[in-house]
């Protein structure tokens, strides 16, 4: 049988192996074909096994959107019993969209919106509340689920079962009962403060490093102005010590100090004005300062600014440098008239999220020194439990000013001592998820949790 095979290996040369390959190949391929029938398969019925589901139970079906991270699921599962978390928006009667921005004093606005569907279809409710600074976990979650309460109220009214709802009022207690706001005397005229300190750092036996930030703040925020001061300072230290028992250190300092004064003029219409100043050693600069004015024009108003924003902004000024040591352009010190254009965009909607932004940076007295960004994230419901994310970061860089003359040493490459030459900048991934099975299983169990998966 050898020598049979070496003739007939003789007259075919090599094309009787790949043959070989191929059909020990299909039994894996037959495999393959199958579980992709019985993967669509799967898909194609999860539709009519969620229906199925939901015609069990006759709860008020809720699907629960919350973007911004400050949403404890479990415990709106246990403080509304009365409600079927689903698993994915299309098979909720309310799909409960919440979104938040920051306020004046640090704490958050919240907007809760009630979006009906299925019997609900067309229904549209809109809630609203705020939060100072430094709230607590717990006061959040709680405040979040008593404004969840009352909007899901219209729904439940008009389901079996409401009997068994009742409506309760905490009358307070020597206050008018609708206080008029414009008495109300601020001892400090809507001024707010932050003080921040942070230090945190690691050790080992031959390394160690530590890092030490500080900022503060002053705002004052009405519906015409908007006035900011900051400052902020920071400090990195790190220590190696190597196979020759040397050992290396190295610092890395930076500071900052500025003013932003925005004044609104309409709906959509807003300008500023900005002065900075500062210092920073990564990017070879003892000394910097800028100023600059700035128009921006939202295409929606501001006040639907928890749901989507379509702005654009042109801003002309100048800038000042004092370098630590010569540039590769031959600078110690130099002073450039520069304009900015940025096109940003936000959508918080019940199909998912999209935040974009493209910046471009023009230094006005040579027509070669520019920089053009994009920056965008979206996480977008494709089908029943399947959504996917995307983000991605991409800059075309040649507006590098500070670089010192000479090239930098390996210690400064690979601890980011200093800025590097590039003509680029890229960053990006994508993620996805896809969920299936039970619609609605709203149990809380956590038991054993930190064992971890």
């Amino acid at each position: 049988m050898t020598g049979g095979g070496d003739a007939h290996g003789g007259s075919r040369g090599s094309n009787a192996r790949p043959s070989v390959d191929v059909l020990s190949l299909m039994p894996i391929l037959r495999t393959l074909r199958r579980a992709g029938l019985v993967g669509a398969l799967l898909v194609s019925a999860l539709p009519a096994v969620a229906i199925a589901q939901s015609d069990r139970d006759p709860r008020l079906r809720v699907f629960l959107d919350c973007q911004f991270g400050g949403c404890d699921r479990n415990f709106f599962i246990n403080e509304l019993p009365f409600a079927l978390w689903t698993q994915d928006r299309l098979d909720g009667d309310v799909h409960l969209l919440i979104t938040r921005l920051g306020t004046a004093s640090g704490g958050g606005a919240y907007t809760l919106t009630f979006l009906g569907q299925r019997r609900f279809a067309g229904r549209v409710d809109t809630l609203t509340t705020q939060l100072p600074p430094n709230t607590t976990e717990d006061v959040r979650r709680r405040e979040l689920a008593r404004i969840m309460k009352l909007g899901l109220v219209p729904y439940l009214t008009r389901l079996p079962g409401q009997e068994r709802f009742s409506v309760a009022y905490a009358v307070p207690k020597d206050a008018p009962a609708a206080p008029d706001l414009s008495t109300v005397q601020d001892p400090w005229n809507l001024w707010v403060y932050r003080l921040r300190a942070n230090g945190g750092g690691s050790a080992e036996s031959r390394a160690s490093n530590y890092e030490l930030t500080s900022n503060v703040s002053a705002s004052r925020v009405t519906e015409a102005w908007k006035v900011t001061f900051w400052g902020g300072q920071e400090y990195r230290f790190n220590r190696f010590k190597l196979s020759d028992s040397t050992e290396r250190r190295f610092i890395l300092r930076n500071a900052d100090a500025g003013a932003r004064i925005v004044r609104s003029l309409s709906d959509h219409w807003s300008v500023a004005g900005r002065a900075n100043a500062g210092f920073t050693e990564f990017r070879n600069q003892d000394l910097y300062g800028s100023l600059e004015a700035a128009a921006e024009y939202n295409l929606f108003p501001w006040q639907e600014a928890t749901s989507r924003q379509l702005l654009g902004i042109l801003s002309i000024g100048g800038r000042y440098f004092d370098y630590r040591e010569e540039t590769i352009y031959g600078q110690r010190t130099e002073f450039r008239p520069v304009a900015r254009a940025i096109l940003a965009g936000e959508s918080r909607q019940t199909w998912g999220t999209i935040d974009a932004a493209l910046r471009y940076t023009k230094y006005l007295h040579d027509a070669r020194t520019y920089s053009l960004g994009f920056n965008g994230r979206t996480n977008i419901r494709l089908t029943r439990g399947l959504s996917i994310e995307l983000r991605g970061e991409a800059a075309k860089v040649n507006d590098q000013l500070f670089l010192a003359r000479g090239s930098a040493s390996d210690d400064e490459v690979l601890t980011r001592q200093r800025a590097l030459a590039t003509a680029y900048r890229l960053n990006g991934g994508v993620g996805i998820s896809f969920t299936f099975g039970s619609i609605y299983n709203s149990l809380v169990n956590p038991r054993l949790e930190e064992l971890g998966n």
